[in-house]
């Protein structure tokens, strides 16, 4: 049987110094640090059973416990300090103390803790390597469920180029853990459709899947929403609600557009990722939340990071496994497939006898920039159904700015003259309503802000003249 490891931090030596004395005297090895860098120095070199953290200890118990425990999920903390308030105490414990000390410390009671946390440690290794060996077992079970069922959910996946079959080999690998996922791309890029394809091919695929779409909601709303609320909790309030992270219990949940969540509801959802608990907005029972979840976000969570609109340490508790899902642009060899699973899809839905593209009318699509990427690729192919006169869709068919002769002799630049040329012809045919103009694009508004400014368009008036109108997955 191994002897208990312990660290001390401590800014007093003599303090130190004593609990060394202590622990070592009770038959365990112990090692006293006095300053930040060697403290995660010897966490990130050996393995603990415990840590023993000076209430004194870098400005402050709660702040510095938070910061190791932000580093060191699962190491077992007992705090020790001398008068010290029994605020300041409940304070240490919701940061996730293991235990406090006061001082004058017990000999007999530390050396208690310390083989308790050797115990508790080692038995924790043997549960997750329990756990590992059921989960192997599970995904292999899995596996050949799916084969013999003949059902693939990555089968939604319509392409052939190397860069989307590249993506979903990575999305292969990611459903076989239960690890939080963050999925990033432009709108439309297809990211409702992994999140989808993750829940079904993995061992939730049992459990429910819930989706929140971040963006559409006031913060208040949005709290209620997730964590539901108590009757009465506010005015309107009449009934008890569920919240989404309730209704996936035992699931996945995706949140869509994490990026635009406020600091305060950020909070809430670090917490949650912490400690996998929350209550319900007006509400004291705490409950326990079993999901698997799943974000997705168009925006540069990594630059939002550096101007302080969204908290790092929450941006690394969601970026477990980053994912990228690339926009149509940079995978123009699906187009023809996609194309055609859309003419498909929609003339069945519609009741057409479509049935097919011309080359020509092909040619026109496969060169146009798609800002609203696969989503205004579909809903640009169901209006095309509607309005064909034949069974096939024609390059006259095809709106301004996709057919061949309006792009015949462009430059390798003309993507973006294309997307530009889109983008006023949708704005015209919303008449200036930038908000439709986007929901037809396939877009959020706030990426049509940031196009319009790219090219020049933020002065478009309200009032433009109207144009025959164009349909545009998050």
């Amino acid at each position: 049987m191994s002897l208990p490891n312990i660290l001390i931090a401590s800014p007093v030596e003599e303090r130190g110094q004593r609990l060394v004395r202590t622990l070592e005297d009770a038959g365990c090895s112990a090692q006293w640090v006095r300053d930040t860098g060697v403290l995660y120095e010897q966490l990130a070199r050996d393995v603990h059973d415990l840590l023993v953290l000076d209430h004194l200890f870098e400005g402050g118990g709660p702040d510095a416990l938070r910061r190791v425990k932000e580093r060191h999920r699962s190491l077992l903390v007992t705090m020790v300090g001398y008068q010290v308030p029994a605020q300041a105490i409940i304070e240490t414990f919701r940061e996730g103390a293991w235990d406090f000390l006061l001082e004058p410390v017990e000999p007999q009671r530390l050396a208690e803790l310390a083989e308790r946390a050797r115990r508790v440690r080692e038995q924790g290794a043997e549960r997750r390597r329990l756990s590992e060996q059921l989960e192997s077992q599970r995904q292999q079970v899995e596996e050949l469920r799916r084969r013999l069922d003949g059902v693939d959910p990555f089968d939604k996946f319509v392409g052939v180029s190397t860069t989307l079959r590249g993506v979903v080999e990575t999305l292969r690998e990611v459903a076989r853990t239960d690890s939080t996922v963050l999925l990033t791309g432009e709108s439309g890029t297809g990211k409702g459709l992994a999140a989808q394809a993750i829940h079904e091919a993995s061992m939730r695929k049992g459990g429910p899947f819930v989706t929140a779409n971040c963006v559409v909601y006031s913060e208040g709303v949005l709290h209620s929403e997730l964590f539901g609320h108590e009757k009465g909790a506010f005015t309107g309030a009449a009934k008890l609600k569920r919240g989404r992270f309730e209704l996936a219990q035992g699931g996945t949940l995706m949140l869509d557009e994490i990026g635009d969540i406020s600091p305060a509801t950020q909070l809430l959802l670090l917490r949650v990722l912490q400690e996998r608990v929350y209550e319900r907005v007006g509400g004291e029972e705490t409950f326990e939340t079993d999901v698997r979840l799943i974000a997705a976000t168009n925006r540069n969570l990594q630059d939002a990071m550096l101007r302080g609109e969204f908290r790092s340490d929450l941006f690394y508790r969601l970026n477990v496994i980053p994912v990228h899902l690339p926009p149509l642009r940079d995978r123009a060899d699906d187009i023809p497939a996609l194309a055609q699973h859309f003419v498909l899809r929609s003339a069945e839905k519609l009741g057409r006898e479509v049935r097919g593209v011309t080359p020509e009318a092909m040619d026109g699509l496969c060169g146009y920039a798609w800002p609203g990427n696969i989503r205004e690729l579909e809903n640009v192919v169901e209006r095309l159904v509607v309005l064909s006169r034949g069974p096939v869709i024609e390059e006259q068919d095809l709106p301004d700015g996709m057919r061949r002769k309006d792009t015949k002799g462009s430059s390798s630049g003309s993507l973006q003259d294309l997307e530009r040329e889109r983008i006023v012809e949708v704005l015209r045919a919303a008449d200036g309503n930038k908000k439709l103009a986007a929901q037809r694009l396939g877009i959020h508004r706030s990426t049509l802000y940031a196009k319009l400014k790219k090219y020049g368009l933020d002065g478009e008036t309200e009032t433009a003249p109207a144009a025959a109108a164009m349909g545009g997955v998050s």
